[in-house]
């Protein structure tokens, strides 16, 4: 819920013009969005944790997990694109990937465990949620954006080189 009402208010600031604002009313805006961004970014963290805990881990939960991950690192992107437009790169890619699976069989097969997914994944989301607070200067947004990109497109391209050498090896 709280990744759809996090759209919802980045989609009003782009719409009233407080995401291209400068001063006060982009401020207001980027503080909201961190204020809703947080507890989503912490609960993504958590949930994982308390499936793995309580022995509820399935694969329905996991894709549906994987699913709003993406979203809210998609939404968040959206957000940080006034200040770093690079960031919707990192915000496509679960996308693009989900609809290359379309076409290509291959890269529907379940990846295995790793934790530099979720390091990935964890540290893009927290930094364009940290990125959006007004408080930063935009340089330094810009250059933790970019390699936040850089890691997350890293570990796709990992995971992508993965599935593509299971179809040779078959």
């Amino acid at each position: 819920m709280l990744v759809l009402v996090l759209a919802v208010v980045v989609l009003r600031g782009f719409v009233d013009g407080d995401a291209w604002a400068g001063g006060d009313g982009r401020d207001a805006w980027a503080w909201t969005l961190v204020a809703l961004a947080v507890p989503a970014w912490a609960l993504d963290a958590l949930d994982g944790y308390v499936a793995r805990r309580t022995g509820s881990v399935t694969d329905r939960g996991a894709r549906l997990d994987s699913g709003v991950d993406g979203l809210l690192v998609l939404v968040l992107s959206v957000a940080v694109v006034p200040l770093a437009p690079w960031a919707l790169v990192g915000g496509l890619l679960l996308p693009v990937f989900l609809a290359v699976q379309v076409v290509r069989p291959a890269w529907r097969r379940p990846l295995p465990p790793r934790p530099w997914r979720r390091i990935a994944g964890g540290t893009t989301t927290g930094t364009l949620v940290i990125g959006m607070a007004p408080v930063w200067p935009e340089v330094l947004v810009q250059v933790a954006v970019a390699l936040a990109v850089v890691l997350v497109t890293w570990s796709f391209t990992v995971d992508v080189r993965w599935l593509e050498r299971q179809v040779v090896g078959a």
